[in-house]
């Protein structure tokens, strides 16, 4: 907007100082054409995302909640992985080493946090765990485990990434991302291929049988550890 600003008045200039009327006419024009692709980006872009930007600012959209229980050695991250989600769950282990294990009760947020949350859960070579929902990016965190455990009534959830503005192309990269993550973390490329395709306003959960024999969840959590 300011570029435009100033390219009109510099047209403006150039016409009263008796320049070239075509020249005045042509960067006119273009001081224009800024204003017209700042309303195009702000109606197909902009206004989905500023609502998320502005509760960003504002703190009202808060990261998941992350606490330790089962005596210091089970960290819990309960609710949607907003920003600082995966921050969040930084400070605590490096403020309780004995954690080993990460229960994930989320159903999804935002595809980097859930990302980073599966490398930061995968570089301290801790278990993960769910006994309840863990969906969409979720899931991402939760293959970050080197042991992956399921209580028998536990879902996980699987869609495309996306959202209201959106485009294809991001939808694409951001599901490539976690995919690649997730495949290298040794689990089977056609259910991810599966889950991709189930569009972003859906959710498919697979049988528990299939995510066992997909290595998603290799096995059921040991009865204590529930």
């Amino acid at each position: 907007l300011w570029w435009g600003v100033g390219v009109l008045r510099s047209a403006i200039g150039h016409g009263a100082a008796g320049g070239s009327t075509l020249v005045s006419l042509a960067a006119a024009l273009t001081g224009l054409g800024a204003f017209v692709w700042v309303g195009l980006f702000w109606w197909q872009s902009a206004r989905h995302v500023a609502p998320d930007v502005w509760a960003v600012l504002t703190g009202t959209a808060p990261p998941a909640a992350v606490r330790v229980d089962a005596g210091g050695t089970r960290a819990v991250v309960d609710g949607v992985l907003e920003f600082g989600s995966t921050r969040a769950l930084r400070a605590v282990l490096d403020a309780q080493p004995a954690v080993r294990v990460v229960r994930l009760e989320s159903r999804g947020g935002r595809v980097a946090e859930g990302l980073a949350m599966g490398r930061l859960i995968a570089a301290r070579n801790l278990d993960t765990l769910v006994s309840g929902e863990c969906s969409s990016a979720c899931v991402t965190a939760f293959a970050g485990g080197r042991q992956r455990w399921i209580a028998p009534t536990a879902k996980l959830g699987l869609h495309s990434a996306g959202g209201a503005g959106s485009s294809a192309a991001s939808v694409a990269a951001a599901n490539r991302s976690s995919d690649a993550f997730m495949a290298a973390r040794g689990v089977d490329l056609r259910v991810l291929d599966k889950g991709s395709a189930i569009a972003n306003s859906d959710i498919w959960f697979p049988d528990p049988m299939v995510l066992l024999a997909a290595n998603l969840a290799p096995d059921y959590a040991p009865r204590g550890l529930l």
